[in-house]
């Protein structure tokens, strides 16, 4: 099988030859549910009179991706923070983390536009976690078509900590671990 890359703006072209819809299929599902990606699983609100919602300010902070830092393997948590006083948007930047090597993937994305007196201040846990466990932890966007006789081209657009080319390897690796782990109990039958 050969992989030939190509750089688009934000699209990311990857086309294989001398493979099968199997193979081509399985690059996609592991890119959108097997690769981790670091988002907040929990939040606690202290302060919140925006004109949002506690569940909807929740929700739309607990979509923002962040850069994962070397060190968080799965299992660790990055604590994160905000506190921002109206008038003014309240940014994806504006979320504090401890792993200072993790910060939002988009920071100029608005969670809440604040008025004179408004404030909201929450804090809580950044996790890693898979496009299989919650759709925020999908690794970006993929999609793929059959060009001719086993070559596929992939396009993708990532919306995580990786870039579009570390999103395909990465699905890669996964794939990979999956086969060990699966050649393994096979060994054990």
């Amino acid at each position: 099988m050969d992989v030939n890359v190509e750089e688009d703006a934000d699209v990311t072209k990857i086309t294989l030859t001398d493979a099968n819809p199997a193979v081509a299929n399985a690059l996609r599902r592991s890119i959108l549910t097997k690769v981790p990606t670091l988002s907040i699983s929990h939040l606690d609100i202290s302060e919140n009179q925006s004109a949002i919602f506690d569940e909807m300010l929740a929700h739309r902070a607990g979509l923002v991706p962040f850069t994962i830092p070397q060190t968080v393997e799965d299992g660790d948590t990055v604590h994160i923070a905000a506190m921002k006083e109206g008038p003014g948007k309240l940014y994806a930047k504006d979320i504090k983390t401890d792993n200072e090597e993790a910060e939002p993937v988009n920071p100029d994305t608005v969670i809440a536009t604040l008025k004179e007196g408004q404030a909201v201040e929450f804090e809580g846990q950044a996790e890693l976690g898979r496009g299989e466990e919650h759709a925020k932890h999908q690794g970006g966007t993929v999609g793929y078509e059959k060009v001719d006789d086993g070559e596929f081209v992939f396009r993708i657009e990532s919306s995580s900590g990786y870039s579009n080319e570390e999103l395909f390897e990465q699905a890669v690796k996964e794939i990979k671990k999956e086969l060990d782990e699966f050649s393994e109990a096979l060994e054990e039958l």
